[in-house]
């Protein structure tokens, strides 16, 4: 009982934070502003920095952590003997893809 409390301590962790950066990913996105051209008449527009991108990817990287934590606690897919072949492995493969 003592791991399972610890897994899943761990994994709410890992969604929660990843919850709190794409929050914030959403809240930086980049902005644009429109810039005259130096050297002619027309203008273009400027993006400010992008953290949003950084903030998504690292909300990803923990997600799938978590996910890679679950499937090596659980013995399932790729980490061990847990599931036999047949047809229950196709399906927990096909969800564990659809589910991303």
């Amino acid at each position: 009982m003592g791991v399972s409390v610890t897994i899943l301590v761990i994994t709410i962790s890992l969604h929660l934070i990843a919850f709190v950066l794409a929050i914030g990913a959403e809240r930086r996105r980049s902005t644009a502003k429109v810039v005259p051209d130096e050297y002619d008449e027309k203008t273009y527009c400027r993006y400010g920095t992008d953290a949003s991108t950084a903030y998504g990817l690292t909300a990803f990287g923990l997600l799938l952590i978590s996910q890679t934590v679950v499937n090596g606690v659980t013995k399932c897919l790729c980490f061990g003997r847990g599931m036999m072949g047949g047809g229950s492995t196709t399906c927990a493969v096909f969800f564990f893809i659809f589910s991303w």
